[in-house]
């Protein structure tokens, strides 16, 4: 797992979206699909990904699935590999990096919001002892702060839940400040 990933966990605090739209997301339809999905160059396979096309691609039986990273199958064809017919962006052309597909998955995952968007970074909180199934407060080690319940440690990761989407993520115990750190040993202690 990217360890960037953590950028797009860390980037709120409460219910607010973790990943924002028009920061992180619009700039990789614009940078990586742009070239064959937009209404001003041309749009292939009836894919707009412009913002005012984009909502009709978001829902149920639709190329972005709410909440349903690895069944929307925008993601799905942007992680497959360079010879399958139907990977995305096609040819190996333009390939979306690790980060950006872990961004991608992190917004699906979270809803796709077009509104959400991260706040501003919080000051850095004390640590707290780790209480069983409750929210807490995690510091990146750059001071973003997030709300999540912890769910234990798996290797040198963190399991963290986020309380708006029920998604359980691993960060790095690495990507944490060091009072986040010695709050997730404690907690299995």
């Amino acid at each position: 797992m990217s360890h960037r990933i953590l950028l797009a966990l860390l980037l709120t605090v409460g219910t607010a979206s973790a990943v924002d739209f028009k920061a992180q997301i619009a700039p990789i339809f614009r940078n990586k699909c742009f070239a064959c999905h937009s209404t001003t160059k041309k749009v292939k396979g009836k894919l707009a990904l412009d913002d005012a096309e984009l909502p009709k691609q978001i829902g149920p039986g639709k190329n972005i699935i709410p909440g349903e990273a690895m069944k929307s199958t925008m993601l799905v064809n942007c992680t497959l590999p360079n010879d399958d017919a139907d990977v995305m962006p096609p040819e190996g052309k333009n390939r979306l990096t690790d980060a950006e597909i872990d961004l991608m998955k992190a917004w699906i995952t979270e809803g796709a919001s077009l509104t959400g968007g991260g706040a501003a970074p919080a000051p850095a909180a004390a640590a707290t002892p780790a209480a069983a199934g409750g929210l807490l407060k995690w510091t990146s080690s750059d001071g973003k702060i997030i709300e999540a319940q912890f769910m234990g440690l798996e290797g040198d990761g963190v399991l963290l839940k986020m309380p708006a989407t029920g998604v359980t993520h691993i960060v790095p115990l690495a990507r944490l400040s060091p009072e986040s750190q010695a709050q997730a040993k404690s907690a299995t202690k």
